[in-house]
């Protein structure tokens, strides 16, 4: 008995069929996400949805806005200072723009002091710098309220009520145990919401969505196969509609 020969246009109809499939099962969320934010966009003025900001750990690590490393805090008398990327807060408040991470933190009388490996940075509360002593500094002490122990690879020193001028001290160097790991919740919260703005717009989080760029630099290109899937299942239909209407004039 001779086999049959297969049938190539058969064989050919098949594997269109389950192309088509997978195609479509694999684009389908894609094309869901597509098509919502599409539409929302196209009404984005009417929904207001530029006024609506959007803001949380998720969102801050969708753009970055989220610190790479948490804060460092020092507890000083009532009062707290923190450090996070660059910036310093008095109390949670933002306070100042600080390049180095501290060594060491305190506050005498109304004058923040900051030391770091660039140098001692003097700070009136109010923000404003009131002098800056380069130099390594390695840590800080407050024996008392009224004064300040710096230490230095070259020794310890003192400074002068004013502080102004600074002499080298033999007095015992003991510094105090003022940096807390945990800032109070509250004190948290402010550094958080201040480091990460007021967040991003609805609009421009669908609209990333959207394109694609949310998910990072490749966002766009997934949803570019996304979009060209569309155009594989429409050629994909049209072929397999085709060849029906062929098969059905055939049988007539």
């Amino acid at each position: 008995m001779s086999r049959q020969p297969k049938n190539n246009n058969n064989i050919s109809q098949k594997t269109i069929r389950r192309w088509h499939r997978w195609v479509g099962y694999t684009s389908l969320f894609f094309v869901m996400i597509l098509s919502i934010t599409g539409l929302t966009l196209n009404r984005s003025e009417r929904l207001g949805l530029n006024q609506i900001m959007v803001q949380g750990d998720f969102v801050s690590s969708l753009y970055g806005l989220s610190p790479n490393s948490p804060p460092i805090h020092y507890q000083t008398n009532d009062h707290w200072i923190s450090w996070l990327e660059g910036r310093v807060y008095l109390d949670g408040k933002f306070f100042a723009l600080n390049s180095s991470r501290p060594t060491g933190a305190t506050i005498v009388g109304d004058i923040l002091i900051i030391g770091t490996k660039d140098g001692l940075s003097l700070y009136m509360k109010d923000g404003s710098l009131v002098e800056t002593v380069p130099g390594e500094i390695t840590a800080i002490d407050q024996p008392s309220p009224e004064y300040i122990l710096i230490k230095t690879p070259n020794g310890i020193y003192k400074p002068d009520a004013d502080f102004i001028s600074w002499q080298e001290t033999s007095e015992i160097f003991n510094p105090s145990p003022n940096l807390a790991i945990k800032a109070p919740q509250h004190i948290a919260e402010k550094i958080n919401k201040d480091y990460q703005g007021e967040g991003v717009t609805l609009s421009r989080l669908i609209l990333d969505l959207h394109s694609g760029n949310i998910m990072g630099s490749y966002g766009s290109y997934i949803m570019d196969l996304a979009a060209l899937s569309l155009i594989f299942l429409g050629a994909t239909g049209f072929m397999k509609r085709r060849r029906s209407d062929k098969d059905r004039r055939k049988k007539k």
